[in-house]
Parts: structure tokens; sequence; C-alpha cells
């Protein structure tokens, strides 16, 4: 199902070919040069994951405490999560969503996605500088 989302996605937005699974069982998805989004099947759901940024070096738990505020009852960030790496080395942005839904629905929660995805990664941007 998936696969048929991304193709139908590509056509539409004249993205050229249609993301292809990866060798761990993901599409990325690359929206522009700041937003790439990998799409996996996990059972029976959808994962939406992306880089934010980089976790900075200093002020961390100043941040740390910031984005928990955005994470709070998924109020700051449309439901999804804002997280960590495996590594540590960046602050992630993941949703998992079910796997019953339409191609309407999966267009409309992607592009909410990626919305959040940006305001994010201009908020943690302007707090670098402040921080």
């Amino acid at each position: 199902m998936l696969d048929s989302f991304l193709t139908t996605l590509a056509e539409e937005l004249e993205l050229g070919q249609a993301p292809q699974k990866d060798p761990s069982n993901q599409f990325r998805l690359q929206l522009n040069q700041t937003q790439s989004i990998s799409l996996k099947e996990e059972g029976e759901h959808i994962l939406f994951r992306a880089q934010i940024h980089s976790m900075p070096q200093d002020k961390q738990e100043e941040l740390c405490l910031y984005l928990m505020k955005g994470n709070f009852l998924g109020q700051g960030t449309g439901r999804s999560v804002i997280g960590l790496s495996e590594d540590e080395k960046f602050l992630t942005l993941s949703l998992l969503l079910p796997y019953d839904m339409n191609y309407k629905t999966f267009k409309l929660l992607l592009e909410e996605f990626a919305n959040y995805l940006s305001y994010w990664q201009e908020e943690i941007t302007s707090r670098d500088v402040r921080i």
C-alpha cells in the first residue's frame, strides 16, 4: 500500500521517480533540500520519521525542556514526537499512523507532518542563535 501511495504522490507532485525501498525496508521521500522523510511500514502502522536538526553542543538541557513543551500532549507537534536519533546526534520528528487509511488521508497527514517538520527546523535554527 505505501509504495502505491508514494507512486501516486510522486506523480501528483511531479517528483520524477517514486521513492524505492532501501535495504532496511523504508522509503526516503526528498521533499526539498532540508526535508527528507523516511516512511516505513511497521506491522499495522506506517512510521514517518525525519531529522529536524543536529543536536547542539551547548545548552542542551534548556533546549530539551523547550522541546518537551512542544511534545506535551502533541500540541506543538500535531501528535508527532520530537526525539533523538539512535546515535543522539540529531533531533528527530516521528509519527506513527494506522495502516488502514486511504490515499487522501495519507497525503493530508504527510503534508501536516512536513509542515510541523518545517516549523521545528526553523524554530531550532532560530533558537540556536539565541541559546
